[in-house]
């Protein structure tokens, strides 16, 4: 195989590329453009190995390892200097732990960034989506040390989440917003607001609380819904909580029309929430109320009584 020389490479002035003089002749012949030399400059040196060291990473970065580089001569102590100058924190920030330490070489730290645009990616998410997504909250993935992979698995389980009551959260976006949302539309929905720390954790939308309501056969507000987001329940409680009411809300409405009276405040949704997400001294009284009361209706004829509500269980949990 013939060796191409340094000196023996021109720029393409067309496409920038730099080839050989064979390349150069096999495309224009002899009635080509001017050539150009390549710059063959102490710091043009610097810069072609810095970017071999380094490929695909920001310009800033590169540029102040070079200038480091040239002043020490020494590739090791260019990179430990490069890491210590001001500007590295803003190019790659939540790189360094609390004692000042990288947790990521440079290379490594754009592809842990690339990684969670791939996982974002494999469900349909374009990358400049991704990029917003993540601007301000790659620092606190990197900072609470997340993985690519246990980034890979909770993306996966918002979007497990998603799919079993896409739905009820469609229905729930139509009926509050007058939005038609596709499924992908409605995933977004619940990454971007906290995608970060908190989405990825395992906390959801106000819409997806809404869902899980209406896939109990229940009918709540946005503003309800987002009281609810607020307490920090994730799906699997919301999914309880409203599972529970499905159950234990008839119940107590029934032994407030066994006290003999007609009942004026009829135990609602919103009580039950108030009692099992909010602990309300209030609502969880009016419960415990009912149920001393049956049991000693039970007690009359020897029968066993539920010493303990469930809904009481519930919050418990």
């Amino acid at each position: 195989m013939a060796m191409t020389f340094f000196m023996d490479m021109v720029t393409d002035p067309n496409t920038g590329e730099s080839i050989s003089r064979q390349e150069y002749f096999e495309r224009y012949g002899n009635s080509g453009p001017s050539l150009a030399l390549p710059d063959v400059s102490p710091t043009n040196s610097f810069l072609q190995k810095a970017r071999a060291l380094y490929p695909g990473l920001p310009d800033a970065f590169v540029n102040l390892f070079v200038s480091k580089w040239k002043d020490t001569g020494d590739a090791q102590q260019a990179i430990s200097q490069t890491r210590e100058d001001t500007a590295y924190d803003t190019i790659f920030p939540g790189n360094k732990n609390q004692r000042g330490q990288v947790r990521y070489d440079e290379v490594t730290y754009f592809a842990v960034k690339d990684s969670y645009i791939g996982t974002l990616a494999e469900y349909g998410i374009p990358r400049n989506t991704s990029l917003n997504i993540l601007e301000d909250r790659f620092t606190s993935l990197l900072e609470n040390e997340v993985s690519a992979n246990e980034f890979q698995q909770r993306v996966a389980s918002v979007y497990r989440g998603i799919q079993e009551n896409i739905p009820e959260v469609q229905n729930f976006y139509a009926t509050n917003f007058g939005l038609d949302l596709d499924q992908q539309s409605i995933f977004l929905g619940a990454l971007d607001p906290t995608v970060g720390e908190d989405i990825v954790s395992g906390k959801i939308t106000a819409a997806q609380i809404g869902g899980e309501a209406a896939r109990a056969g229940f009918t709540i507000s946005f503003s309800e819904a987002e009281r609810i987001q607020r307490s920090g329940l994730t799906q699997a409680e919301a999914r309880r909580l409203f599972t529970s009411a499905e159950t234990e809300l008839p119940r107590i409405q029934e032994l407030q029309g066994r006290e003999g009276k007609e009942v004026t405040n009829q135990f609602t949704l919103q009580d039950f929430t108030e009692a099992a997400v909010f602990q309300s001294p209030e609502e969880l009284q009016v419960i415990q109320r009912l149920e001393a009361d049956e049991a000693s209706r039970y007690s009359t004829t020897g029968s066993s009584a539920r010493q303990n509500s469930r809904v009481t269980g519930l919050t418990q949990q």
